[in-house]
């Protein structure tokens, strides 16, 4: 019935048509009776076998395979299906997961209708999820090393790994450590392929046996997991000896003396020699070097003890005398030599007897306390020798040199401590005293005694090392471990008990205890408040009084990553050029993290909102250009960076940075005009500009400063083109004959480095009118007589002046002698001729016909409108100084009222003129081809200095629409003379022009209103067409009056003259360095005619 039940589940199951799986997780160490879960809910029973609820509720779950091995484990609730633990579950038990990292435990379950015929096998998956409860584990507890002492430092040796019964990433082991720390040994550690470690004992330090024999390590392994489970192999490393120490005597020289009677087979001396070495390398054997005597003593190799062979006879003076050879047994022996005396003694006297007694002690030993002062009493030594004469006599020595023996008189020896004694170097002394009689030969006796020294509280308790080095993670338990100390005390029993103490420098984060020495943090230690920590520890030994010893402990806290990165400021600012080449370093970010190692390691990186920008930011923080930048498109950029720590978790903290992009030369000037479009101008013979070039560089500062120049087609040096304006002029010293039409090449250059430059083509036509032409011809005919008149006025000027300032200096010598001089007006001294207005002196007739003389050859700023003459001594066509100044003027009571003030107001004026006489005219615009000063103290028409002809000086604005003013600031600061030009508009109404009268002196006192600047004036390329072909008839309108009317103002603080066209200047005067010579006659009817004339001050 059974065989057919089965048979008709197998053909149930093979015909099924999907296989039905429960997969489910559990932890290891579940308790017994933990559910696991619900297998017809989780293997979706009802939909796969499409059971209706009816069927479902008859289903009844068992383990298919009754022998199933996993039926101890589980258990299933037969109705329900519910899965649970039958025992405790531990992955590391079972034998399916013992190789594994992934534990699955595959069983199936037969689901069986109860009173029907449904049957189904469900496959059940169990995945076992380990957890960290394994501690790592070594193949052993402890392990013995053997180490030459001749060890390399460097040297390895291979240590046992432990092994985690865990699985996972983490719950394996992942460290090692070993204590401790710092010390002679240390720990390599390799990671392998498969997650295991190579763990090997590394030697740190110079092994020495004879100072340390033994070493107890502790090597600690950790796992991962989140509660750390830790493993423990103590290693006892064995220092082997290696043959380095030779034996030694104990002492230097054997001296013995035997009686000749003494018989063969008796020892007479022993010596012994010790070795620090161990094993073979430390026992010793000896010999006599040489086999010297061998008939007479022997030695025996093991113990050092001399026997005599044969019977000895005594002789004078002889003395047996060889060498004692110690030999260890190590590979390569070392050995050790020391000298044996041995002298023949007589038999026929008698020895002393010798006696020790102690006063303290007894059986031999006599107890001394180590802090005996020298010379304190050990013990009494009795001799008596029956012996007379000679042999009677006795002497005493003793073999120490810790103490001495002095003699009693008659009562014998003592003996005496004569050197300190120290238990620590040596707890006894074996005592010989030798007496020795004065008979032939001298017969001695011996005894021994045992010095023990007993111990005082002389030696401080020390440490077993003098510093301690230690770690310990920061933010620990409170309680942890920190590390342990040890001392010993050379003083025994309770002189050498010792306790710890902490001394106060350790404040209060550590502990220690008072009996081990184990060191404790009492808190939470904080690296980044404090790295390490530096204090001392105190062993104390119960002695009275008792003594200390004082070691230093190190505690360096390791780092955690509990810090953010900062950065040195909240915004970096950086300048680069622009068209600098890609990836071009521009600056650094910068920023500290106070925590150490890894936890401290930064990297930089830019924000990922910023990645269109045209930077990168590399991981050391380097800003660098990802692509070349063009100011002209963008000159700022502002961006954000990250900078993050390699701790774990890490952490990271953002900055913002402004880059500015700098102007580099990569633009080439522009020339607006001339242009394709437009590039010819026309104009007459002027010395105005007759057209501006227009450039524009779209760079900034130096990089757009243009220079203006012609390249090509200026050969005859016709045209002058004014570098920093553009502004295109006809050279004055070329002679224009005929019309012409030229074509330039204009360049502009920038003043960046390199420079750049755009060049374009200007196509000039120049013509003449019949002014032009006769101002040239008449110029070329009367060149040569101005230059002979100019000659022979300025040697007749020269010539008077000279003989009348030594007229003037005779008559002044003669009248000072008889009068005294009289102050004038202004302050200025006055000579014995001169009267004030309302006096009653009159210029005679000659002194009247030579002003009015004076007057018909020069008219100066001494003139005013009536004639007169203000000041006849202030002439400017003469040399005068200023002593010369008030020499003999006219009566002021023969002049008007209104030329009285004229009068003053030219002395006022001469005197500025005359303390100013080193100010000069600048130019207002001045000419590209005048290469000469601005100032110049020549007088001559080729003068450069504002002083030849109106030809001659191109500052002056020569059109029919030019003005020419010169501006003088108030006496007080003489400003230089202003020349400013006004051209007034084509298409502008003409101001309404003023009363034509001449200005009285009431007038004068007001200062005329300058003309606006044609230098402010909006600035259009034009061409200059001729007067007279103008539509405006200028010539005779009132705008052209009003504007060329004559200004000569005496008062105020500024003088203004405006001046005709240059045809017209040329016709009606020349001037020598700034004084026109005038018709007087045509004086008048040029001042009727609404002051058409230039004056010229």
């Amino acid at each position: 019935m059974a065989v057919l039940f089965l048979l008709c589940a197998l053909s149930i199951f093979v015909t099924s048509s999907a296989e039905t799986v429960a997969d489910f997780t559990v932890n290891e160490q579940e308790p017994p009776g933990a559910k696991i879960g619900n297998i017809p809910m989780k293997s979706n029973l009802v939909q796969k076998a499409n059971l209706s609820s009816d069927v479902f509720s008859r289903m009844r779950y068992t383990f298919l395979q009754p022998d199933n091995e996993y039926k101890t484990v589980f258990s299933i609730n037969e109705i329900t299906g519910d899965l649970f633990a039958s025992k405790t579950i531990d992955r590391e038990d079972l034998q399916t997961c013992r190789d594994s990292t992934l534990c699955v435990l595959n069983f199936d379950v037969a689901a069986n209708e109860q009173g029907g015929g449904e049957f189904q096998v469900i496959t059940v998956n169990v995945n076992v999820k380990d957890i960290n409860d394994n501690a790592p584990r070594f193949p052993q507890p402890v392990i013995t090393i053997n180490m030459s002492e001749t060890s390399n430092v460097g040297q390895l040796v291979q240590l046992p790994a432990a092994v985690d019964l865990d699985t996972g990433e983490n719950n394996g082991v992942q460290s090692y450590e070993i204590f401790p720390a710092n010390g002679t040994f240390g720990l390599s550690t390799t990671k392998k392929l498969d997650g295991s470690f190579d763990v090997k004992l590394k030697l740190l330090e110079k092994l020495d046996r004879e100072k340390t024999a033994k070493y107890i390590l502790q090597i600690f392994a950790k796992d991962g997991g989140a509660e750390m489970n830790t493993g423990k192999l103590q290693v006892d490393v064995n220092v082997l000896d290696f043959n380095d120490n030779s034996p030694v005597f104990g002492e230097s020289i054997y001296n013995k003396n035997v009686s000749e009677d003494t018989q063969p087979g008796t020892t007479i001396l022993s010596v012994t020699a010790s070795d620090l070495d161990s094993g073979a390398n430390g026992e010793v054997e000896y010999l006599i070097s040489q086999q010297a005597y061998s008939d007479v003593f022997s030695i025996n190799t093991q113990t050092g003890d001399i026997t005599l062979l044969k019977k000895l006879v005594y002789e004078p003076n002889e003395i047996y005398s060889f060498v004692v050879e110690a030999r260890d047994k190590g590979a390569i022996p070392n050995f050790a030599q020391v000298k044996v005396n041995i002298e023949i003694e007589d038999a026929g006297n008698n020895p002393p007897m010798v006696k020790v007694n102690l006063v303290s002690g007894n059986g031999g030993v006599v107890p001394i306390s180590e802090l005996i002062n020298i010379g304190g009493f050990v013990a009494h030594i009795s001799v008596e020798d029956s012996d007379n004469g000679n042999n009677g006599l006795v002497q005493c020595s003793i073999s120490s040199s810790y103490f001495g023996i002095e003699s009693l008189s008659s009562k014998g020896y003592k003996v005496v401590v004569r050197r300190q004694l120290d238990r620590e170097t040596a707890s006894q002394h074996n005592i010989t005293v030798t007496c020795q009689d004065a008979g032939s030969p001298p017969l001695q006796s011996s005894k021994s005694f045992i010095v023990r020294v007993v111990d005082e509280n002389d030696n401080k308790p020390k440490f077993s090392q003098p510093v301690y080095f230690a770690s310990i993670e920061e933010n620990n338990p409170k309680g942890v471990t920190v590390t342990k100390v040890s001392a010993t005390d050379d003083d025994t029993g309770l002189n050498s008990q010792i306790q710890y103490v902490l001394h106060s420098d350790a404040g209060s984060s550590f502990s220690i205890n008072r009996i081990t020495g184990v060191i404790n943090a009492t808190g939470v230690l904080d690296r980044e408040g404090t790295s390490d920590y530096l204090f001392r520890v105190l062993a104390v030994d119960s002695g009275v009084p008792p003594k200390t010893g004082t070691a230093t402990v190190i505690v360096n806290i390791t780092d955690i990553n509990d810090n953010k990165p900062k950065f040195t400021e909240s915004l970096f600012t950086f300048e680069v050029s622009e068209g600098s080449d890609r990836h071009t370093p521009i600056g650094t970010v910068v920023a500290h993290d106070p925590d150490v190692g890894l936890n401290a390691f930064l990297q930089y990186s830019m924000s990922p909102q910023d990645i269109n920008v045209p930077f990168e930011v590399l991981r050391n923080g380097t800003v660098i250009t990802s692509t070349t930048l063009d100011r002209e498109y963008l000159s700022q950029y502002n961006f954000m960076v990250y900078v993050r720590d390699s701790g774990k978790p890490s952490l990271n903290s953002s900055a913002y940075v402004t880059v500015y992009v700098m102007d580099a030369n990569d633009n080439t000037p522009i020339i607006l005009f001339p242009n394709k479009m437009n590039n010819t101008v026309s104009s007459t013979v002027t010395s105005l500009p007759i057209t501006k070039i227009i450039a524009e560089d779209k760079d900034e500062g130096i990089n757009r400063q243009l220079t203006y120049f012609i390249q090509n087609g200026n050969e005859k040096v016709m045209f002058n083109l004014h570098s920093q304006t553009g502004e295109l002029f006809l050279n004055r010293d070329y002679h224009f004959k005929t019309d012409q039409s030229v074509s330039l090449t204009i360049c502009v250059r920038d003043s960046g480095v390199p420079a750049k430059t755009a060049c374009t083509q200007l196509n000039v036509e120049v013509t003449i009118n019949n002014v032009t032409l006769a101002r040239q011809t008449q110029e070329a005919d009367n060149k040569y007589i101005y230059i002979s008149i100019g000659v022979i006025i300025f040697t007749i000027i020269i010539s008077v002046a000279i003989v009348i300032v030594i007229l003037v200096i005779r008559k002044k010598d003669i009248q000072r002698k008889k009068y005294k001089a009289t102050p004038g007006p202004l302050g200025v001294p006055m000579q014995n001729g001169y009267s004030p207005a309302g006096s009653s002196t009159v210029p005679s007739a000659n002194t009247e016909e030579e002003y009015m003389e004076r007057k018909k050859v020069t008219f100066n700023p001494g003139t005013n409108s009536e004639g007169h003459l203000n000041n006849p001594n202030n002439n400017y066509s003469s040399n005068l100084t200023q002593n010369n100044l008030y020499d003999k003027p006219p009566s002021y009571s023969s002049l008007k009222s209104d030329s009285k003030i004229e009068a003053m107001n030219a002395l006022k004026l001469q005197q500025i003129l005359l303390k100013k006489d080193d100010q000069v005219a600048s130019p207002g615009r001045v000419h590209p081809s005048d290469s000469n000063s601005d100032t110049s103290g020549e007088t001559i028409p080729s003068d450069s200095g504002r002083g030849g002809s109106e030809d001659d000086n191109p500052s002056t604005a020569h059109t029919a629409d030019d003005s020419r003013s010169f501006d003088f600031y108030n006496n007080q600061s003489m400003s230089p003379i202003s020349f400013m030009s006004s051209l007034p508009k084509k298409d502008s109404k003409p101001p309404r022009p003023p009363p034509c009268s001449i200005p009285s002196s009431s007038d004068k006192r007001h200062s005329a209103a300058p003309f606006t600047s044609a230098h402010h004036m909006p600035y259009t390329p034009i061409s200059y067409k001729s007067h007279h072909s103008d539509p405006w008839d200028y010539m005779n309108s009132s705008y052209y009056h009003s504007v060329h009317k004559d200004y000569f103002n005496l008062g105020g603080s500024s003088i203004i003259s405006t001046t005709k066209s240059r045809e017209d200047d040329d016709d009606a005067a020349t001037t020598t360095s700034g004084s026109y010579t005038i018709n007087p006659e045509e004086l008048d009817e040029d001042l009727n005619f609404r002051c058409s004339n230039d004056f010229v001050v």
